[in-house]
């Protein structure tokens, strides 16, 4: 039979200077520096992989973010148009508070006393009386009577 080739056993490169990009990463064993002392390779992480993203997640977000774009210029479109109906309702309101002012004073200027005596006198014909009027009391028995 043939030789048989030694095999030595597998010592790790040393580690790079740190900072440096493209070093090795070690996962943390309690230890402050990897141990090569002891006579084995530290353990590394597993390479990193980049994730995946599933199109249904993306779909998902692009279509949370569609309904809140659409939901806010809704909402923006939903002030504005009540803004103008609370403009429209004040300028209402004031229309009507100066009809109430005009007349007020409208029933102000024809409630005036001497308005209304000249109105009497003039278009009724009416006088003022001369004396007072008197107060009488009507017997109930009486005007029973009258009435029968």
């Amino acid at each position: 039979m043939g030789r048989q080739p030694e095999y030595e056993p597998a010592t790790a490169p040393p580690p790079p200077p740190a900072g440096e990009p493209g070093g090795r990463r070690y996962v943390y064993n309690g230890d402050a520096a990897p141990s090569e002392a002891a006579g084995f390779a530290p353990r590394g992480n597993r390479p990193v992989r980049k994730r995946r993203r599933s199109p249904l997640a993306i779909i998902a977000v692009l279509m949370t973010v569609s309904l809140l774009i659409v939901f806010y210029v809704w909402n923006k479109i939903t002030v504005d148009r009540l803004a103008v109906e609370v403009g429209d309702l004040a300028a209402r309101e004031q229309k009507i508070l100066n009809a109430n002012e005009a007349l007020r004073a409208e029933i102000n200027k024809k409630s005036d006393l001497d308005r209304i005596g000249r109105f009497a006198a003039d278009r009724l014909h009416l006088k003022t009386p001369k004396e007072q009027p008197v107060w009488f009391d009507v017997d109930n028995e009486r005007l029973a009577r009258f009435q029968e």
